[in-house]
């Protein structure tokens, strides 16, 4: 019995094979149909394509793996249509057999006609068709499409507008051809509502908010757009964040996380900083190990920036390793690294720095590559960095190369990696970066208590024409002037590391009671500036003008101002330096930091005037109480002019007023005659050709007013002393009153950094005065504070 059921069984099986053969073409389809895993590999005589319109058919072919006569299986099927997906030219693929012919059916896909952007006014069409990829007579595919859309509303999301939203449509045309639209709604823009700090305890949210470049949203929001969310610009602040904490001593800062809600009921988002500040440190004991044979480590020591007892600044250990970095280099050792060690002692509360020298892994650089920038030249990228192709690679020069790019200005987001290179000791570098806008168009107006109300055009483009030159244009109007000034600057000057650059100016200036005359002047100067060390940097200029006296002003107690001022033209030609010397925190808003500089000008060289003009000016700042932004100024400033040859003619005198002691007028001290009242005042002032003034100041924040408005306080006092000149012939000594006296004054000011520059309002009592002085209780000011 169980032989007669295996019998039925085989005959069942073989019925069924049979049939299954028949109904498949001869049983390759069948198998198929069962797996590769169990299906014999077929062949095929030929290949054909069909669906194809514009891509031949060799092409197609060329990318399938199968070819006729040779065995092939559903593994090589699968990778055939994967490599036709690759190419990028097709919406649909299918390969199947028929009999002993391969069919490929392609269904292509789209060319794109011309890409058009609609809704966009605060971007412009030309700078989103670069953020693209989806170009005219290229290929439409869906997933490119939408990476578009999500790349351009990324891109108003940097730009503060986060509730954008763009629509790509496809508008179909003839022939297989599309044209494609990117619908843009941009939306209003976004900005930060609050920002906080979590596990701050040395430092006030007013004072980090100064230091990060995110700006809470205000009145003034729509001039300065600082309060704009950009999550580039977050990661900025989180690394000014440690900058400033590790400046101020705080070794083991950290940025634990920054948090960004955004509010649906205002459109803004909240910014929240949680940080760690860690302990406070100073410096320990600095010293110098290298392994490096027959190094001379002492002589290596002037380069060490970090003094034992000083409060620890990682920006000066930075200084120091690249410092030594050069030093090394220039001694040979071109692949030298130096390495810090720091050794805390917490009970002390200080760090040792161990400063390692050691002969690093013999790594030069194979290639530069730059990425990312539309606008500015590659050039002007690579020429930041100490070193180029086929040089030694140095991590630190490469560090550096990175804070150069970013404090240009010109750039959003800078970031640099390394790779290996195409040999074990061969490196690559990639530089990213992403451009930022550069030019800018003002228009400003206010009163100035020498020349009344002004107003001044101006365009200023710092990378121009992508590069790296300055160029600055402006029109200046005024109660009684009106100017015209060109300035070129270019801070490589033939690819080296120092700037050149000219001016060119004319100014027309009407008599005032301070201003006995009208004055034309038209001219122009040259200058160079070359870095001598990080800190310290030597401007050489030239310079030559055209003056025109006229209207010189008389009155009824005679010519006394024609005696002085002589009508007609003047040439003056000149060359001159200064050298300025700065270890100052940040130049718009110092806060520590000491600034020196000297200036002197010689003119004589032709012209028709003769002089040494010198002029120092020597400030100091400091936060006086830990934290606080409570900061104080100590200046000391002084000048000396001396003829050469002739006597100094009044015009080219030193003129002080409110600008060096507050309290006076423009003009206000200094040598006068008392005879003439040709100005309708107790006499003419005719500067003098020495002055010192010193000046101590307390700057602090408003308490009642939120730190973003921008205003501070500040109290002070003033002194100083004007006087010496040359008498012309003709003016009796007795006439003029020359007293060095000392004048001085006491007052409180507010400043206010608006997004036109620094103004200053500030309020003065003169202390002590001599009586023909010009007094003034209010005197209001604009611009930088160097």
């Amino acid at each position: 019995m169980k032989s007669f059921v295996n019998y039925s069984r085989a005959i069942v099986l073989a019925t069924f094979f049979a049939f299954a053969a028949s109904i498949s073409g001869g049983g390759s389809g069948f198998w198929s149909f069962l797996g590769s895993g169990v299906a014999e590999a077929a062949t095929v005589n030929q290949i054909t394509v069909e669906g194809n319109r514009r891509v031949e058919a060799t092409t197609i072919i060329n990318y399938v793996t199968i070819e006729p006569g040779v065995s092939f299986g559903a593994a090589d099927i699968n990778d055939s249509i994967k490599s036709l997906y690759a190419t990028g030219l097709f919406l649909d693929v299918g390969i199947s057999q028929r009999a002993s012919t391969l069919l490929i059916v392609v269904v292509e896909n789209q060319v794109v006609n011309s890409v058009i952007f609609q809704g966009n006014k605060k971007v412009k069409s030309n700078i989103l068709v670069t953020l693209v990829d989806t170009k005219s007579r290229g290929m439409l595919t869906e997933p490119q499409l939408q990476a578009d859309a999500r790349r351009i509303e990324g891109y108003y999301d940097q730009s503060g507008r986060s509730n954008a939203v763009v629509d790509p449509q496809i508008i179909q045309l003839d022939n297989n051809r599309v044209d494609v639209v990117f619908a843009v709604n941009e939306g209003g823009r976004t900005g930060v509502k609050t920002i906080s700090f979590v596990g701050n305890q040395a430092f006030s949210d007013t004072r980090l908010r100064r230091v990060i470049q995110t700006r809470k949203s205000n009145w003034l929001s729509w001039i300065s757009k600082k309060d704009i969310y950009d999550p580039a610009k977050l990661d900025a602040d989180e690394d000014l964040l440690r900058r400033f904490y590790m400046g101020s001593g705080f070794a083991d800062f950290r940025v634990l996380a920054t948090d960004v809600t955004f509010d649906d009921e205002i459109d803004k988002y909240h910014v929240v900083f949680t940080i760690e500040e860690g302990t406070r440190y100073r410096f320990g004991d600095v010293t110098i190990d290298s392994s490096i044979p027959d190094l001379d480590e002492n002589a290596l020591y002037r380069q060490v920036k970090m003094k034992k007892g000083r409060v620890f600044d990682a920006s000066l250990v930075e200084r120091t390793i690249e410092e030594l970095t050069i030093e090394l280099s220039g001694y040979g050792f071109a692949f030298a690294e130096v390495r810090p060690r720091g050794d805390r002692d917490y009970e002390n509360g200080t760090i040792s720095i161990t400063l390692l020298i050691d002969e690093g892994p013999r790594a030069y650089v194979e290639r530069i590559n730059i990425f990312g920038n539309t606008k500015t030249r590659d050039y002007v990228i690579r020429r930041e960095f100490d070193l180029a192709e086929g040089d030694a690679f140095n991590r630190v020069l490469v560090d550096r190369a990175e804070r150069r790019l970013r404090g240009l200005g010109f750039f959003k987001t800078v970031a640099i990696t390394t790779e290996p290179g195409s040999s074990p000791d061969k490196v690559i570098i990639n530089v990213t970066v992403v451009d930022d806008s550069t030019g800018a168009f003002a228009v400003g107006g206010g009163y100035s208590t020498l020349d009344g109300f002004v107003a001044e055009v101006s365009v200023t483009e710092k990378n121009f024409l992508g590069r790296g030159q300055q160029l600055r244009v402006s029109y200046g109007l005024g109660e009684n002037n009106t100017s015209y000034e060109l300035s070129f600057t270019d801070p490589y000057f033939l690819g080296y590391r120092m700037s050149a650059g000219f001016d060119i100016f004319s100014r027309n200036t009407s008599s005032t009671t301070d201003r006995p005359y009208d004055n034309d002047a038209v001219g122009g100067g040259i200058k160079f500036g070359m870095p001598i060390t990080s800190d310290l940097k030597l401007t050489l200029n030239a310079a030559i003008s055209n003056e025109t006296i006229s209207d010189v002003s008389t009155g009824a107690a005679g010519d006394d101002a024609t005696v002085y001022y002589t009508e007609g033209e003047s040439l003056t030609s000149s060359v001159g330096h200064s050298t300025v010397y700065s270890t100052v925190d940040n130049m718009a808003d110092p806060s520590n930091g000491l600034y020196l500089k000297v200036a002197q000008d010689i003119a004589g060289l032709g012209g028709d005037v003769h002089y040494v003009r010198s002029r120092a000016d020597a400030r100091y700042y400091r936060e006086l109480f830990y934290g606080t932004d409570i900061v104080g100024l100590v200046r000391v400033q002084g000048g000396n002019v001396t003829g050469i040859g002739d006597d100094v003619i009044v015009r080219d005198n030193f003129f002080k007023g409110g600008e060096t002691i507050r309290g006076f007028a423009p003009n206000g001290f200094g040598a006068r005659d008392l005879e003439g009242d040709s100005l309708g005042k107790d006499g003419l002032p005719l500067g003098g050709k020495h002055y010192a003034a010193a000046t101590a100041e307390v700057q602090f924040p408003i308490p009642i007013l939120p730190s973003d408005f921008g205003l501070r306080g500040a109290v002070f006092a003033d002194a100083g002393t004007l006087f010496g000149i040359d008498l012309p012939s003709g003016v009796a000594s007795a006439d003029v009153n020359d007293d060095a006296s000392i004048r001085s004054s006491v007052g409180a000011s507010v400043l206010w950094a608006s997004p036109f520059g620094l103004l200053r309002g500030d309020f003065a009592y003169a202390l002590t005065k001599e009586s023909y002085d010009e007094t003034q209780i209010f005197r209001f000011s604009a611009g930088s504070q160097f």
